[in-house]
């Protein structure tokens, strides 16, 4: 059932958690420990091998080691996945998230009355940015802002979807046909408003939804992690006197179809990056804590990318890891776009960085001091 915003009771409680941020990394310059092997490609919607890839998030390894991951590119409305083992990442099969319309089954309310200056353009891609997984779903956030260049609004850049794989692939016990589609497409896909509706409300960022990128330091997610019950949206913008922010939600209520009988409350949390900088993606490191992956909140030059730990606690807790030395393959600098964590002990993670303007994304595994 579609509810129109003023139908919807939601509103945004929203508790602000304190800011502890390194002044210094514990490591400058961290240098990748290897280059992941590439079997295959990955592909955009036009059959090109990619060169945006912007998140990427797995499930825990299979008996065999094996773990069954998603990968998704800028501008499509498809993701890929992908098979990762020890030291390589194997291409597999696209799986179409979206079509040239929204379903009928999308839960809550398109978002109107946006402040983008290029005006409206049509439904056409979920303009990926972020993926997270917590069994037995993949979740794949669009950018919920205005595009970058144009400063257009395209509701379908304001979707969350969710979906199931196994360790051979797409669950396909459950089909949605959006209109105009081919049968093969859109297998077990579930699409929400409803992240779009609670990050409009939230406190601190809110007043930035649905404003230019560039000029208006307008809100636009860049990472996904779920853990529990929640699911945290990484915000790139708005970044605010030195503060990028996460915003929580309860994710099962993004996706009921029902109106929520008691108001659903968001948890801000206030992440101390440094000026100009925003959140580029998110891994859940253990229950508790997140992996933050730093960049430029706009398209600032010269600005180093970086890695946090971050307590979800009432502490708020972060610790400064370390910054990225600059990597760059056939001329190309790589923008870090993504990050998941490949294993941890006490004192150190082993995190793979993927890239974008890099082919295949240019996987790079790191080892991250924890303390």
């Amino acid at each position: 059932m579609r509810w129109s915003i003023l139908a919807l009771v939601f509103w945004s409680a929203a508790f602000t958690l304190p800011i502890h941020a390194a002044e210094t990394p514990l490591v400058a310059e961290l240098q990748p420990v290897r280059t992941f092997e590439v079997a295959g490609d990955f592909r955009d919607d036009d059959g090109k091998r990619a060169r945006d890839v912007s998140g990427i998030a797995c499930t825990p390894a299979f008996p065999d080691g094996r773990r069954q991951c998603v990968l998704v590119n800028d501008e499509d409305q498809s993701v890929q996945a992908a098979t990762l083992d020890e030291g390589r990442l194997t291409a597999g099969a696209r799986l179409k998230l979206l079509g040239d319309a929204p379903s009928a089954n999308v839960v809550g309310a398109r978002p109107e009355g946006l402040a983008c200056s290029g005006g409206e353009a049509r439904f056409k891609d979920l303009d990926g940015e972020g993926v997270g997984f917590m069994a037995p779903y993949f979740y794949v956030a669009g950018s919920h802002g205005c595009s970058r260049q144009q400063n257009r609004y395209r509701a379908s850049a304001f979707i969350l979807a969710r979906f199931r794989l196994d360790d051979q692939g797409p669950v396909l016990d459950q089909s949605e046909q959006l209109p105009g589609a081919g049968a093969e497409s859109f297998k077990h896909v579930a699409t929400t408003y409803r992240l779009a509706e609670l990050l409009r409300r939230a406190d601190q960022v809110g007043a930035f939804f649905g404003k230019d990128l560039n000029g208006s330091n307008g809100l636009n997610i860049e990472g996904l992690a779920v853990d529990g019950a929640t699911l945290y949206a990484g915000l790139r913008a708005p970044s605010l006197a030195g503060k990028a922010f996460l915003v929580g939600v309860p994710v099962e209520a993004l996706f009921s179809p029902a109106t929520p009988a008691t108001p659903v409350k968001t948890t801000v949390l206030p992440l101390g990056l440094g000026e100009g900088a925003g959140v580029r993606d998110l891994s859940l490191l253990r229950e508790g804590r997140l992996l933050v992956l730093s960049g430029p909140a706009q398209e600032q030059t010269g600005m180093q990318y970086g890695l946090h730990v971050v307590d979800l606690s009432p502490s708020g807790k972060s610790t400064f890891l370390a910054t990225l030395a600059p990597v760059s393959e056939d001329g190309e600098l790589g923008k870090a776009e993504a990050v998941l964590l490949l294993g941890s002990d006490a004192e150190a993670a082993r995190v793979l960085v993927m890239f974008d303007g890099l082919r295949n994304g240019g996987p790079r595994e790191y080892r991250v001091p924890l303390r």
